[in-house]
């Protein structure tokens, strides 16, 4: 069939909701639909796992599925979405950096855009906090674990290696309960390579602003989680909320002052600032939507997933329920939402939503979890199970099943892997720090430049360092920078030592420059000079002739 006549639905969203949404369509739809699905990655991320992949239960390869071999007969588009222009029925996105803005006409639009992370609540989180979003944050997560590990094993000042045996994971929803617990079963079973290292040194907090943790399960069976997590070291914190965090450690809303190297943020879950332009009603962040997972007032147009508010029930009723954020809906409101599209194409009656959760279930680590499955209560190794084959029965696609599965045979039978693999670390980027927070001090490698964006610091020499180089009259020099003043390293000296010491007089802020990056300013600065050079040379030959 010609392409013009086809039937076009555009799909955004690589999560549960778009994937399986394209799935379904894909296979009760004919030859005159045409389904295509706008992802910013080329794969699938089993969202549900990522804490396994955190905790080196899982390979990361093997936690995501490729969208083209999942999705036959379906084209894939990897691009960022722009702008949706719902009165013109067109979608911008981009390809790349270079690749300028491509517009996409649709007939039937889906938006399962999920939700963004959102720190910037808290003063310094977003800039200092890890997070657990995508696979990217999985693997840093278990790399930033590992390294804290290595440096600490290494580390002579026992300030610093008390920071870095201090984990804190902040928010005790599913996302944070099952993160802290790979955290530390991946902690527990490394340490015995770490000979410098003792057990009774680690440090796992859990940070939880509510009464209880896992406020989505019953009460009995997050206290047998706390209980669990306990027993196995890990401090709760419950009524506590995070004041300011800095690149050491947070401070809580009590005013105690945590100094951890690593700090995981579960919490903030907030619409992405397209969703938030388009002109839709919004509840709680999300798109509302009618029982039949259409956009109200607008032709064609459908959400589903975390970006949608669902009722599950008729709203003239009085109190509505609504689809929470989990997989399990996702993937059934995906298939209710594929037959609605085509049964609107051919003038059927629609399908409303209706699905009766089967349960919910955590995963504790340590081969404990709890669950409710259609009422009964599990505890335990069983609810442990359960959760993984729960888990891998939703796992798209039998070649992902077959991995999964595998890495979860030798997780039991061989010891997990330790080697840190760092990915390239970001170069730039604004630092907090608190009242007296030590910089860095002597001995300690800056690692780059700082630039004062507020506040105050107070910076002084190494005078060991300071008296080898012939300026001892200067080693006991301190100065005092403002924004705009810089230190650290410097553009004149990215191959060695700069200022010896620095400290934050009062709450302050810099951004920070790594050393890579700050070696390729001063290899820039040093061409823009020579032309510079070059140019007043050419000025004054010129002169000369004349």
């Amino acid at each position: 069939m010609p392409h013009e006549t086809r039937h076009r639905v555009v799909v955004l969203g690589g999560g549960f909701g778009g994937v399986f949404t394209a799935k379904n369509l894909q296979r009760v739809a004919g030859s005159d639909v045409e389904i295509l699905l706008i992802s910013r990655h080329n794969f699938f991320v089993f969202q549900p796992l990522l804490a396994e992949i955190a905790g080196g239960s899982i390979n990361p390869g093997d936690g995501v599925t490729p969208l083209r071999r999942f999705l036959p007969g379906v084209s894939v588009m990897v691009a960022e979405v722009r702008a949706i222009d719902l009165e013109g029925k067109k979608v911008e996105v981009t390809l790349d950096r270079g690749s300028g803005i491509r517009t996409v006409a649709y007939d039937q639009l889906v938006i399962a855009l999920g939700q963004v992370v959102d720190l910037s609540r808290t003063p310094g989180l977003a800039d200092s906090a890890l997070v657990m979003k995508d696979l990217v944050d999985a693997f840093n997560i278990r790399n930033k674990v590992l390294g804290c590990l290595e440096r600490a094993d290494a580390a002579i000042d026992a300030e610093r290696k008390r920071s870095f045996l201090t984990f804190v994971v902040i928010g005790g929803g599913f996302t944070g309960i099952e993160t802290v617990g790979e955290v530390q079963e991946l902690i527990g079973k490394s340490l015995r390579y770490y000979p410098n290292i003792r057990a009774d040194e680690v440090r796992i907090i859990l940070i939880q602003h509510g009464s209880r943790i896992l406020m989505e399960l019953p009460e009995h069976l997050a206290a047998y989680a706390a209980e669990q997590l306990r027993r196995r070291g890990i401090e709760i914190r419950l009524r506590t909320g995070v004041a300011a965090a800095t690149a050491t450690g947070i401070e809580t809303d009590s005013g105690q002052q945590i100094d951890a190297a690593t700090i995981v943020a579960a919490i903030g879950n907030a619409p992405s600032s397209l969703v938030r332009s388009l002109p839709v009603a919004l509840e709680r962040g999300r798109i509302v939507v009618d029982r039949h997972l259409r956009v109200p007032g607008q032709d064609g147009v459908w959400a589903l997933g975390d970006n949608a508010q669902i009722p599950l029930g008729d709203a003239r009723d009085g109190k509505v329920a609504y689809a929470p954020p989990l997989a399990q809906f996702a993937v059934r409101e995906a298939k209710v939402l594929a037959r609605n599209i085509l049964a609107q194409m051919e003038g059927r009656a629609l399908t409303v939503f209706e699905y009766r959760s089967l349960g919910t279930m955590a995963s504790l680590g340590g081969r404990r979890g709890v669950a409710e499955i259609m009422g009964v209560r599990i505890t335990g190794f069983i609810a442990w199970a359960a959760w993984r084959a729960f888990y891998l029965s939703l796992l798209p696609g039998v070649a992902t099943r077959i991995r999964v599965a595998a890495d979860w045979l030798l997780d039991l039978m061989v010891s997990k892997s330790i080697a840190e693999i760092r990915a390239a670390q970001p170069g730039s980027g604004q630092v907090r720090f608190r009242a007296g927070e030590l910089v860095f001090v002597p001995g300690i490698d800056p690692g780059g430049l700082y630039v004062v964006t507020a506040g105050m610091f107070e910076v002084g020499a190494d005078q060991h360092q300071a008296a080898a180089e012939g300026r001892g009259e200067n080693a006991g020099s301190t100065r005092k920078l403002g924004p705009g003043g810089h230190f650290g390293m410097s553009l004149a000296r990215t191959a060695g030592p700069g200022d010896g010491w620095a400290r934050a007089c009062e709450d302050s802020i810099a951004y920070f420059v790594g050393k890579d990056d700050l070696h390729r300013l001063a290899m820039v600065a040093a061409l823009i000079g020579s032309k510079q050079d070059s140019d007043e040379a050419s000025r004054i030959a010129a002169s000369r002739d004349r």
